[in-house]
C-alpha cells in the first residue's frame, strides 16, 4: 500500500500545528513642528498613578514640585508631519502619541498609547543613594522653540532638573536629553503599554509583548511569556521596547547602561488564538492584563542622559536605518524562515513600485512559484505514475513476504531501486513548499507595507486579515478537491483515497482565519497546479510513459 498521501497529510498537519506554537509562544508638504497649549484639561490629585506603576517603598515619590490635592493642568501638545504628540506637565510624561501617516480602523491617525496611561518617566538615583521617582512631579515648560521643548522641575535638593524633549520632520524619532544634578544613575520606564490599532483585537493581541537587544541578539517576549516579576537582563544594551502587531516604541540610549526589564502588570488570561490565525483569541476583559512596562537604567558621572525614541511602524528598512538591529524586532517567523521572508518582502516591494495592488502581486507570486517549482511537480507526477504500474509487483512482494516483514521491506525498497523510483519524491514539492507558506504567512500577517491593503473594494479591503465573506478559503478547498481527485486516481486503495479527501476540508477549516493574501496565494499556486498537472499528463501519456 502507498503510504505517500498519508504522510504528506498528517506531516502537513504536524507542521501547522508546530507553526502555531511557534508563533502563539510570539509627499505631504513640511510643517513646522510647534507646541501649544491643549484645550482639553487634565485633573491630577496627590495620590498620583495607580499602585503597580508605583516604585519600590525606598523611593521617594515626588519631587519638590508636588501636586495639591487637586490641580488642573494644561496639556502640551506638539505636531510634526509624521507625529502628533501630547506631554503632561506631570512628569513631563506623554500621554498621546499618534501616528498621522497611518490609519486606525476607525478613525484618521494611529494613537499608541491607551487612553489614561502615559509613557516616559522618571527615577533618578542621587550620589546620596537616593531615589527620586518623578512620575508626578510638576515639570515647567521653559523653553518652546521649533523641535525642542525644555521642562524644568525642582529636585530635593534644591537643585534644577531638565528633560528635554527634540522631535523631527521627517523621522519617527524623539530625542531625550536629562539633566539631573549630583546624580549618577536614571531609569526611564514606559509602563503604558501599548494601544489596540487594529480593528480585530483577538488577531492583534498575539504580537502585544516586549523586545530587546543586549548585545547578542534581539529578545522578544509575548503577553503569555511575561509574568508580574520583571523579566531582566544587565548589561550593554542597544535597545528597549514594547510592540502590538505594527508598531513600536523603543528606547535607545546614547550611553553607558546597566540593565533593562521588561513586565506585565496583572496576572490572568490574555487570549492568543488556537489556531495559526488565532480564530479562537479573545481579549482579555482586563486592560491591565494585556499592559506590558518596560524600563532601562543608565550610569553617568556627570548627571546628563541621552535617549532616542523610535515611536513608529514596524518597518524593518527604516529600523534598520536607526539601529542595525532595531529592526530584528519585526516578526519574520522563526529563525530558518526569516531570511526567506525578508527576501520576499523586498521582492514583494520591488513589484509594487510598478504595481500598486498587493493582491495582483501576490497572484503574480504565484504563478512564478509554479513555474520554478515545474520541474519537481513532473518528476512528483512521473513518480505518481510509475507507483500506480508497480502496484501489483507491490502487492504480490507484501504476499508472499507478509510472514517476514524485515524481508518485505528489503525487497520494496529493491524494486524501487530497480524501477528508478524513489518513495518520497512525491512529496517534495510540498515539503518544499512549507518554508514558502511559512514565510508568506509571516510577512503577510504582521508587515506594515500589507496593513489595509486593498485588493477588491468591499471584498479584500485588508490583505493581511482574513476573507469576511469565506469565500477564498471555501474556492481554495474545492480546487484542493480537484487536485486530489486527479492524484486520487493513481490510487487504487479506496481508504489512502478517503484520506486524500479529507485533506481539502481540513485546509479549508484552518485556512478560514489566515490573512486573506495568503489563502490567495494558495488558491492560485493550486490552481495553476492543476492546469500544469493536466498538461504533464498528457504529455507523458503522448510519450508512452
Amino acid at each position: 500500500m502507498d503510504k505517500r498521501p498519508i504522510i504528506g497529510i498528517v506531516l502537513i498537519f504536524l507542521v501547522l500545528i508546530g507553526w502555531q506554537s511557534l508563533v502563539i509562544k510570539r509627499s505631504a508638504k513640511q510643517i513646522p513642528a510647534s507646541v501649544k497649549q491643549a484645550d482639553t484639561l487634565t485633573t491630577r490629585n496627590s495620590t498620583g498613578l495607580p499602585s503597580n506603576n508605583s516604585p519600590s517603598t525606598d523611593v521617594i515619590v515626588a519631587s519638590t514640585d508636588t501636586l495639591a490635592d487637586t490641580v488642573v493642568v494644561k496639556l502640551d501638545t506638539v505636531i510634526t508631519p509624521l507625529l502628533k504628540v501630547v506631554i503632561d506637565p506631570v512628569g513631563a510624561s506623554i500621554v498621546s502619541l499618534n501616528l498621522s501617516e497611518y490609519e486606525s480602523y476607525h478613525k484618521k491617525g494611529t494613537e499608541l498609547v491607551p487612553s489614561g496611561n502615559s509613557g516616559i518617566k522618571d527615577i533618578i538615583e542621587t550620589k546620596k543613594n537616593e531615589k527620586i521617582d518623578l512620575g508626578n512631579a510638576i515639570f515647567r515648560l521653559v523653553e518652546n522653540s521649533p523641535y525642542r521643548l525644555v521642562y524644568e522641575t525642582t529636585l530635593p535638593s534644591g537643585e534644577t532638573g531638565q528633560k528635554i524633549y527634540n522631535f523631527s520632520d521627517s523621522l519617527y524619532i524623539i530625542g531625550l536629553e536629562y539633566k539631573f544634578p549630583d546624580t549618577y544613575r536614571h531609569t526611564i520606564r514606559w509602563d503604558a503599554g501599548l494601544a489596540y490599532t487594529e480593528k480585530k483585537a483577538d488577531l492583534e493581541l498575539r504580537y502585544f509583548g516586549g523586545a530587546a537587544n543586549a548585545g547578542k541578539e534581539v529578545i522578544s517576549k509575548t503577553l503569555m511569556q511575561l509574568d508580574t516579576v520583571p523579566f531582566t537582563e544587565q548589561g550593554t544594551i542597544d535597545w528597549v521596547g514594547l510592540k502590538n502587531k505594527y508598531f513600536l516604541v523603543a528606547i535607545i540610549p546614547m550611553g553607558e547602561t546597566e540593565s533593562y526589564s521588561m513586565r506585565r502588570f496583572a496576572k490572568g488570561a490574555v487570549g492568543g488564538g488556537c489556531m495559526m490565525g488565532g480564530g479562537c483569541a479573545t481579549a482579555p476583559t482586563d486592560p491591565e492584563s494585556k499592559r506590558v512596562g518596560v524600563s532601562l537604567t543608565t550610569k553617568t558621572s556627570t548627571g546628563e542622559y541621552v535617549y532616542k525614541l523610535y515611536v513608529g511602524p514596524l518597518d524593518y528598512e527604516l529600523m534598520t536605518k536607526v539601529h542595525s538591529t532595531l529592526g530584528e524586532s519585526c516578526y519574520f517567523g522563526f529563525k530558518l524562515i526569516r531570511p526567506i521572508s525578508r527576501f520576499f518582502l523586498k521582492f514583494f516591494l520591488f513589484l509594487h513600485k510598478g504595481i500598486s495592488n498587493y493582491g495582483i502581486i501576490i497572484i503574480i507570486f504565484s504563478l512564478l512559484m509554479t513555474i520554478i517549482f515545474f520541474p519537481l511537480t513532473a518528476m512528483s507526477q512521473k513518480s505518481a505514475i510509475a507507483m500506480q504500474r508497480m502496484q501489483p509487483k507491490l502487492k504480490s512482494l507484501q504476499t508472499k513476504y507478509k510472514s517476514d516483514p524485515k524481508k518485505m521491506n528489503q525487497e520494496v525498497m529493491d524494486l524501487y531501486r530497480k524501477e528508478g523510483v524513489s518513495p518520497v519524491s512525491g512529496c517534495l514539492p510540498l515539503l518544499i513548499q512549507m518554508p514558502i507558506f511559512f514565510a508568506l504567512y509571516a510577512i503577510l500577517d504582521t508587515s506594515i507595507v500589507l496593513r489595509n491593503a486593498v485588493f477588491i473594494p468591499h471584498w479584500i479591503e485588508n490583505l493581511s486579515e482574513p476573507d469576511p465573506f469565506f469565500i477564498l478559503p471555501i474556492a481554495m478547498g474545492i480546487m484542493m478537491f480537484i487536485q486530489q481527485k486527479m492524484q486520487s486516481s493513481q490510487i487504487s486503495d479506496p481508504m489512502q483515497r478517503r484520506m486524500m479527501y479529507f485533506m481539502p476540508i481540513m485546509f479549508t477549516v484552518i485556512f478560514l482565519n489566515f490573512p486573506s493574501g495568503l489563502v490567495i496565494y494558495w488558491f492560485i499556486y493550486n490552481t495553476f497546479s492543476v492546469i500544469q498537472t493536466n498538461m504533464i499528463k498528457k504529455k507523458l501519456a503522448l510519450a508512452g510513459k
